[in-house]
């Protein structure tokens, strides 16, 4: 098997790794009512890669000793209070429908802060640099080659995108505090005399870049502490055998190490940050240049403020490099944790009698493609079909499989469009997919929930059964929602404000009812950072 013979080639010493860890592999049970806490029943350390069931269920699994993928159980814990003056959290509601991944509880007790960047707050430079030097010293870098390289590239990796972060902050900021004659950035400047700009100005404007440097190595720790969580889990997910290491890291000649080629996706970055940050001060997103009836009215939005939404090739050829900038480096490493359901899934299958390139996968709104090139790099023999409803996007995806195919696979013919093992690029929305009923076996859907209205929510979770097969497995990755980071509640709706309509109603959205509700099982839940995972099965 694909995901066994990976698994064989990680080195012993990454077991070992894996043992040792306290944070994220090894985690502390659920925990138990107040009544048993009383009574001093110590916690229990559990396996890897555990699965912990809701209170009652069935027993945990060890997800990395056994290859079956179980139902999700019935709830039966005690439900906490409700009413106008308690509204339930979804991570509560979601405690009762799925196993939860120790991945769950680890990050609902990390302690961080929402980044500052798009909201006012302080964080702790004290209790993030203990936080950070506790990180540094569970972590094994030093004794593990494999951990070091991995460690290397994706701390470089960081620095990089902190810093065309900090650089488009900086620009921005000149651009509304300096006339345009000193900034040099044409037609982003403010017009007339003087600088700022009338709807941005008086002594309560400030700009991302002042929120964020009042407390600047408060934020910086913050925001690094995050990250390095973040890869410490993706590490731990490739040395139990879930996925290999990142192909852009492990490839030389891959273009992001040509200096030119990173030079020009620096100054196209530093473009759009500006426009973006100065949409976003004054609340003025930009208005789509193509109309028609051709799409639905929500697809047409500028979300994120970024020039022309979804519809141009410029908006596909920045994308995928500025959304990196959003989590300073950490984006894929949060994506990734999606392949764990379907590495697991694969492995029953083919328990099961049914070989990897008898399944067939669909990604549903997948963009420039590029965590596709991620699920093809871990199974290159799974057919798959790219679906989005961005004609430029879905040339950019196939761009970036063409690339990946010619670095990774070179002299392999995977078949489909390009040899690339992709058997079709398919515009369709997610709640009217233009496929046959039962065409899927997997189905991955990454960051498109938070951005359609609810009614488009139900109807893409009817059409996600409708298009599986009896037992096939639904994999939804999305940002978090209310309760699974706690010390987040209070301010993750104010990414709302980034041109993100529907983003504070999707916070509050039971989408284990929601799959129900279209026929699905609740599966398994996982967390990495800002990112959840939910996993739901069509039953047989």
């Amino acid at each position: 098997m694909l995901a066994a013979r990976s698994l064989g080639r990680a080195p012993s010493r990454c077991h070992a790794l894996l043992r040792s860890q306290k944070r994220l592999v090894a985690t502390r049970a659920v925990q138990v009512d107040s009544e048993v806490a009383e009574a001093s029943t110590a916690p229990i350390e559990l396996p890897p890669s555990a699965v912990t069931d809701p209170p009652e269920a069935l027993p945990a699994r060890n997800y990395a000793a056994s290859t079956s993928i179980p139902s999700a159980a019935a709830a039966s814990s005690p439900v906490p209070p409700t009413g106008p003056d308690f509204p339930p959290k979804v991570a509560d509601l979601d405690a009762q429908r799925f196993r939860l991944h120790p991945s769950v509880e680890y990050w609902q007790n990390f302690t961080s802060k929402i980044n500052t960047i798009f909201a006012e707050g302080d964080t702790s430079f004290v209790a993030n640099l203990q936080q950070l030097v506790r990180q540094a010293s569970e972590s094994a870098v030093l004794r593990d080659p494999r951990a070091a390289s991995y460690w290397a590239y994706h701390t470089a990796r960081m620095t990089f995108f902190i810093g065309q972060a900090a650089t488009g902050l900086v620009a921005h900021h000149l651009s509304e505090t300096l006339p345009s004659s000193i900034t040099g950035l044409p037609g982003m400047a403010s017009s007339g005399g003087g600088g700022g700009n009338d709807a941005f100005s008086g002594a309560a404007a400030t700009t991302p870049f002042q929120r964020v440097t009042s407390n600047l190595n408060g934020e910086i720790l913050n925001r690094v502490s995050e990250a390095l969580a973040t890869f410490q889990q993706d590490y731990d997910n490739i040395c139990a055998g879930y996925y290999p290491m990142p192909w852009d890291m492990v490839t030389p000649g891959h273009r992001q190490y040509n200096p030119l080629f990173m030079l020009t996706k620096t100054a196209q970055a530093v473009e759009e940050s500006v426009a973006t940050l100065r949409r976003r001060v004054r609340g003025q997103p930009d208005h789509v240049w193509l109309s028609g009836s051709a799409y639905p009215q929500y697809y047409t939005k500028t979300y994120h403020y970024q020039t022309d939404g979804w519809m141009s090739e410029r908006s596909a050829r920045v994308y995928e490099h500025n959304t990196e900038l959003l989590f300073f480096g950490r984006q894929d490493a949060m994506q990734r944790t999606s392949l764990l359901p379907l590495t697991e899934y694969l492995r029953e299958a083919e328990l099961g009698g049914r070989s990897v390139s008898e399944l067939r996968l669909l990604e549903v709104a997948a963009g420039t493609g590029r965590f596709h090139t991620f699920i093809k790099d871990a199974h290159p023999a799974l057919p798959t079909v790219v679906s989005d409803l961005s004609p430029f996007y879905l040339a950019r995806a196939r761009s970036n499989m063409r690339y990946w195919a010619e670095m990774r696979q070179s002299g392999r013919q995977l078949g489909g469009v390009d040899g690339a093992g992709v058997q079709q690029y398919l515009q369709t929305a997610a709640e009217r997919i233009d496929a046959r009923d039962d065409s899927f076996d997997i189905l991955v859907c990454v960051y498109l929930f938070h951005e359609l209205p609810e009614p488009v929510r139900r109807a893409a979770a009817a059409e996600f059964f409708r298009v599986l097969r009896p037992g096939g497995l639904a994999i939804i990755t999305d940002s978090v929602q209310t309760g699974d980071r706690p010390a987040w509640d209070k301010t993750l709706g104010v990414f709302g404000d980034f041109n993100e309509p529907y983003y504070r109603n999707y916070i509050s959205c039971d989408l284990g009812a929601m799959f129900e509700d279209a026929g699905f099982q609740c599966d398994t839940k996982y967390l990495c950072s800002a990112s959840k995972t939910l996993t739901f099965r069509k039953p047989l």
